[in-house]
């Protein structure tokens, strides 16, 4: 697909929306009906968005009139299958990760300087609360590194995790030195 097909980035206007990216890689596995989709998609957000019919089945419809999925009926129920456009969608947008990913860091490290305090106190308390709940960043190492990859290519990508991590760490520890012993971070 060419630039000019789908965009500079795979959720803006005249795209996919984020939940039918969902959708196109549930598909990617094969064929599934609605409800399939909508319960897998229930499970996942764990009661944190619970998707509803009304929001499933006009999203199929949608990908479907643009392309990237075909409806074939069988045993009374309709089959949503990942087009050829579908396939090349999710190819695209594999490509896309590393500069969508950089994009995203940039956008919250913008966001979170330019946040007037009253909010920052908002955000901080939230992440307070999402800490004490253990919930994790959006990348879930459990799941980038399975038993489908190789050892070396695990340990490379667990190592490279380490890394960013272990630099952060790094940082936090500095600034909270610097607060025990009266300096400013």
């Amino acid at each position: 697909m060419t630039s000019t097909t789908i965009g500079t980035g795979m959720f803006r206007r005249g795209r996919v929306s984020p939940i039918q990216f969902l959708m196109l890689l549930q598909l990617k596995e094969g064929p599934k009906y609605g409800y399939e989709i909508l319960k897998v998609l229930r499970e996942r957000f764990e009661g944190v968005w619970a998707p509803k019919t009304g929001t499933i089945y006009p999203a199929l419809r949608s990908l479907e009139a643009r392309g990237f999925v075909e409806t074939e009926a069988a045993g009374g129920k309709d089959f949503y299958g990942l087009t050829d456009r579908g396939e090349a969608l999710l190819k695209w947008v594999g490509g896309r990760l590393e500069s969508d990913l950089k994009f995203a860091d940039r956008y919250y490290r913008t966001a979170i300087r330019l946040m007037p305090r009253p909010m920052m106190r908002g955000f901080l308390d939230m992440l307070k609360t999402l800490a004490a709940g253990e919930v994790w960043p959006p990348i879930l190492i459990e799941r980038l590194v399975d038993d489908a990859m190789e050892r070396d290519e695990k340990l490379e990508v667990l190592g490279a995790i380490r890394r960013l991590l272990m630099s952060r760490l790094e940082a936090v520890e500095g600034m909270i030195r610097d607060l025990e012993v009266g300096g400013e971070p």
